[in-house]
């Protein structure tokens, strides 16, 4: 088994791997526009908003846009999903609603739980694509026990930047390598690694819904594997 005695802080992505964010968009879409008559997938009008709002950091990356908070990436592409689904009556107090409800998200079952044995040992921090306002926001909501928000609008940019990456252990004052980035998202973790991160792969394979399940990653292509947050805790002894 791997010394992980070193680690000192627990760096997580938050859309996916803390927040069921799919059941929660569907949950606060059929909320909106289902009293308006409107009937379809709910789980798949969140996913064709979410693919809008992946590509839509890709111009704050490339310094071909400034900086916007990822509460108003949601707002913008917003629009394109209504589109993409039809929707043509809803007013913009109902837009900006909607759009928020990225701040109401709900944990997977095992995230606070996790989260609060791993709090013994390690700090834990979130390190996300969400500014600080968005991220506090679902956390007090949902009870998501933070120790810090280390949200995108500190850098001013977004994942997979390596300014993300570098700034944790900037702000947190101590070395990469006693930094462990936790995530669903091999990409994530991938970039975290080359910026000499510790990484732990949490499994979450209905994060896009049933039938879109990715596999698991190849044995040692991250320090952890797991598929849980208490998973998680055992290995590192919390």
């Amino acid at each position: 088994m791997s010394d992980f005695t070193n680690i000192r802080a627990l760096t997580f992505d938050v859309f996916g791997t803390v927040v069921d964010w799919r059941s929660g968009i569907a949950r606060e879409a059929e909320a909106m526009l289902a009293p308006k008559g409107h009937a379809f997938d709910w789980g798949a009008f969140a996913n064709a908003w979410r693919k809008q709002i992946l590509p839509a950091m890709g111009p704050v990356r490339a310094g071909d846009r400034s900086y916007v908070t990822m509460d108003a990436l949601h707002r913008e592409t917003l629009d394109v999903a209504l589109a993409e689904f039809g929707v043509a009556d809803i007013d913009q107090t109902e837009k900006h609603r909607l759009a928020m409800g990225w701040r109401r998200l709900d944990p997977w079952q095992d995230s606070i739980g996790g989260m609060s044995l791993l709090k013994a040992k390690h700090a834990v921090v979130a390190l996300s694509n969400g500014n600080i306002a968005l991220v506090l926001a679902m956390a007090k909501r949902a009870g998501i026990p933070w120790d810090t928000i280390l949200g995108a609008d500190l850098v001013r940019t977004y994942k997979p930047d390596a300014a993300i990456y570098d700034s944790a252990s900037r702000f947190l004052d101590i070395a990469p390598s006693q930094v462990m980035m936790v995530a669903c998202h091999p990409g994530d973790l991938d970039a975290a690694k080359s910026r000499g991160l510790a990484t732990a792969y949490v499994h979450r394979p209905l994060e896009w819904g049933p039938g879109t399940e990715r596999p698991l990653p190849e044995a040692g292509a991250y320090d952890v594997v797991c598929n849980s947050f208490t998973d998680l805790a055992g290995v590192l002894g919390d």
